[in-house]
């Protein structure tokens, strides 16, 4: 969840929009539409800045600007008429036009407010922050009470990461405006902004105190609350803040959001359904109420969900991304795959897709197809390491391991921290029977990440199987499962370490623990069949080497000769 920035959040409440709730407060929105007597044009141009005047409140802004102009032209050095003439060009969008009149209008008069407010702001908006703090300081300097140039002075000192002059400038503030929470308000945002979230949410407190429902207050509050794991408070927050304004869309979209994480689908889906009340053509909101759908498994509404958004907008990649994904999942393949190929290669979510399509055509054991997707992607996107990675499964699950590991390797090339390609590599290398290179692999993955459950798992595994280092693999693999403690084949591994070290009853009780949780596993399956023939559990024995083939061991024909033995 994003926060809007401390300069979005001033220019709002300077445009009179940030808070929401019955209740306004005093602090002045600027223009320099407001001269004072001695500003006013002289008397050759003041018909010209009147007609001007009156288009303006016509909303007729080109006829406006002419005006303006036209006054400008009789008296060319007032800096009334330059600073509103520059407002207007900034609605019209000639940035560089109003730039260089403020500047001529603020050189001509160096005392005029307006002049230096508008340079802030345009400065400001082009990321010209040191001379935009100049304006405002040089405002507070020429008008000390004056309550927007602190705001905004304070926004941009936060925005350059400046907090102890940010908070100075809102304190200073706060003389100014006693009774009024705003100032309070942006303190507390720079603490907010600084991750101080205890601070910050005293400082919301204060703030409601004043005003229950100083709408942006409790956004942040119940982001705070949300971001320090108290999701019950920030979903009391939101509901606080839909009671008194029901038409709150970030209050509706972050609550939903909320119950969407933590899998409450049926309240989520009544917020985006108020949203979509709200506004029926809110995309985001339809798209949402879709992957809940999807989620819930009720394909038929999702596709539904999905496929009215591709009427509105056809171009919609998420939309198409979940309507594939769906029919994926409703085993619907052939238009799965039309989905995925539908998605624009301009598209972000492109390169997922198609890998997602590279999968869907391996798991129809299509091999080829899903190799040319791969293919095209590393042609299209030749840094895309994740193509190599899958390019290289694929090639795993033909048993072309050598193929294999070229894939993996380039991948590793592109992405040398990359843990899946160092990873699958190791697992490559164990099935062409080069072991130490396997574990050399797994130990560059640990000197990444030194807890890497899965590269630990594997060498104390793999130390079980040769036979060698047994103290060392057990020690690896209980680091595995500390990491994991519920990992049923983390669990084999420590059963097998336990067998080959000859403790045959402690790798029974821990591999009964890892088949509660992998029930259906025929290796595992198979290491419990050796466990009851060392113990000279004969029956046992059998029973789990047919459950091995039963459950589709890769080696049914050695599993076989394993009860002949026994028989």
């Amino acid at each position: 969840m994003n926060l809007p920035s401390l300069w979005l959040v001033a220019f709002l409440i300077l445009s009179g929009c940030a808070v929401s709730g019955e209740r306004s407060y005093p602090v002045p929105t600027w223009s320099p539409l407001m001269p004072a007597p001695r500003e006013l044009p002289r008397a050759d141009s003041y018909y010209d800045y009147l007609v001007a005047q009156i288009e303006l409140r016509a909303n007729q802004i080109d006829p406006a600007v002419d005006a303006y102009s036209s006054a400008l032209k009789k008296e060319p050095r007032n800096p009334l008429i330059m600073t509103e003439l520059a407002t207007l060009y900034v609605r019209q969008g000639k940035i560089d036009a109003a730039l260089k009149l403020a500047e001529e209008a603020a050189a001509y008069d160096t005392q005029y407010e307006p002049a230096y407010m508008l340079l802030g702001q345009l400065y400001a908006g082009l990321g010209q922050n040191r001379k935009a703090i100049d304006s405002y300081e040089h405002v507070i300097s020429m008008d000390p009470s004056n309550e927007n140039a602190y705001l905004l002075l304070g926004a941009l000192y936060a925005q350059e990461g400046r907090f102890g002059k940010a908070m100075e400038v809102f304190d200073r503030l706060r003389v100014l405006l006693p009774d009024n929470p705003v100032a309070l308000y942006y303190k507390a945002r720079v603490f907010l902004d600084i991750k101080f979230y205890d601070q910050a949410e005293s400082m919301y407190e204060e703030v409601l105190a004043l005003d229950p429902t100083f709408e942006n207050a409790l956004l942040d509050l119940a982001y705070i609350q949300e971001v320090t794991d108290r999701n019950r408070e920030a979903e009391k927050t939101y509901l606080r803040i839909i009671s008194f304004n029901p038409s709150s869309v970030q209050a509706h979209t972050r609550l939903g959001n909320l119950y969407m994480r933590q899998g409450k689908a049926d309240e989520a889906l009544q917020q985006f359904d108020q949203l979509l009340r709200l506004n029926r053509k809110d995309i985001e909101s339809r798209l949402k109420v879709g992957i809940i759908h999807l989620q819930q498994k009720d394909y038929e509404a999702a596709i539904q969900d999905f496929t009215h958004l591709l009427k509105e907008q056809p171009q919609y990649d998420q939309a198409l991304y979940y309507l594939a994904s769906t029919y994926e999942e409703q085993g619907d393949s052939d238009q799965a795959i039309l989905s995925f190929r539908l998605i624009s290669r301009n598209s972000p979510l492109w390169l997922t897709a198609q890998i997602r399509l590279a999968l869907l055509f391996s798991n129809m054991k299509d091999y080829e197809s899903g190799e040319r997707v791969l293919e095209d992607v590393i042609e299209t996107q030749p840094d895309a390491a994740d193509a190599y990675l899958y390019l290289g499964v694929m090639r795993e699950e033909r048993q072309q391991y050598e193929d294999a590991l070229k894939a993996l390797n380039k991948g590793i090339e592109i992405a040398p921290q990359e843990r899946d390609l160092l990873f699958r590599k190791g697992v490559i290398l164990d099935k062409l029977n080069r072991k130490q290179e396997a574990v050399d692999v797994m130990h560059q993955i640990l000197a990444l990440e030194p807890r890497n459950a899965n590269a630990l798992n594997f060498i104390g595994y793999t130390y079980a199987e040769m036979g060698i280092n047994l103290v060392e693999a057990r020690k690896y693999i209980e680091t595995a499962l500390e990491e994991e403690p519920e990992d049923g084949y983390i669990m084999d591994s420590l059963a097998w370490v336990y067998f080959k070290m000859g403790q045959h009853r402690k790798a029974l009780e821990t591999i009964e623990k890892a088949i509660k949780r992998v029930p259906r596993d025929p290796v595992i399956h198979e290491h419990l069949g050796d466990i009851y023939k060392a113990l000279d559990k004969t029956r046992q024995a059998v029973e789990a080497y047919q459950k091995a083939i039963e459950f589709q061991h890769t080696e049914p024909d050695k599993i076989r000769r394993k009860i002949e033995t026994l028989q």
